[in-house]
């Protein structure tokens, strides 16, 4: 079911200003510490609209989730995509990871906000989200094993690897990353920065990642 309600181009003012302000209402406060009153002075809009473009809050809520994991999704289509129109082989497959936690990395740099509402969503055990969950983020983590199982089929990926254990790790490896940085605890001293240690970072996560799949 599509929770985001279709709407003409001279309406996305008003209806992106709630979802922002939402968002960062939701994220510091969680869903249910935030009133419609808090998104409607906090937007400057007026209450009413909350439920002409959401129909109250928790459809708002469902859709700030819903749009970000679209943009999740098409990520992740780009990626995969590009690995289906080459040759497998351990070149394009490394590339096709690298290119992967690239996307991660740059989800999540871009998009703080969104992190603590899909962490706090997760740890409660997806109450409002599930349906999205199931939906999308399924989908999405199916089209990233194909990646795994046909390099598997092709003799270069271990057999032994299991491919949703590694897309698990390796996703949830990244977000943990981030959440430990902001944390700013004193034992991160060493650890790289972002964004100035950027690429460290990547050539890091992609050489434990990817020598240990190979055969």
């Amino acid at each position: 079911m599509n929770l985001i309600k279709d709407v003409a181009a001279d309406e996305l003012g008003p209806r992106q200003k709630i979802m922002e302000a939402a968002t960062v209402l939701f994220a510091n406060e969680g869903l249910h510490g935030t009133s419609t009153r808090d998104i409607a002075r906090e937007s400057g809009l007026n209450l009413s609209l909350i439920s002409y473009y959401f129909g109250g809050k928790e459809g708002l809520y469902k859709t700030v989730i819903q749009e970000f994991v679209q943009k999740i999704f098409l990520q992740i289509d780009s990626v995969v995509n590009d690995f289906e129109q080459q040759e497998v082989s351990e070149k394009t497959l490394r590339k096709a990871i690298v290119s992967l936690v690239n996307a991660i990395i740059d989800m999540r740099a871009a998009n703080p906000l969104m992190a603590k509402i899909m962490t706090r969503e997760k740890l409660s055990g997806m109450p409002f989200s599930r349906e999205i969950h199931e939906s999308m983020m399924i989908s999405s983590g199916e089209k990233i094993e194909t990646i795994i199982l046909k390099g598997q089929r092709a003799g270069i990926v271990n057999k032994k690897v299991n491919p949703r254990f590694f897309i698990v790790c390796l996703v949830e490896g990244i977000l943990g990353y981030f959440n430990m940085l902001d944390c700013k605890c004193s034992w991160n001293d060493g650890l790289y920065e972002m964004p100035e240690q950027r690429q460290q970072f990547i050539d890091q996560i992609s050489m434990i990642f990817l020598e240990g799949i190979f055969k």
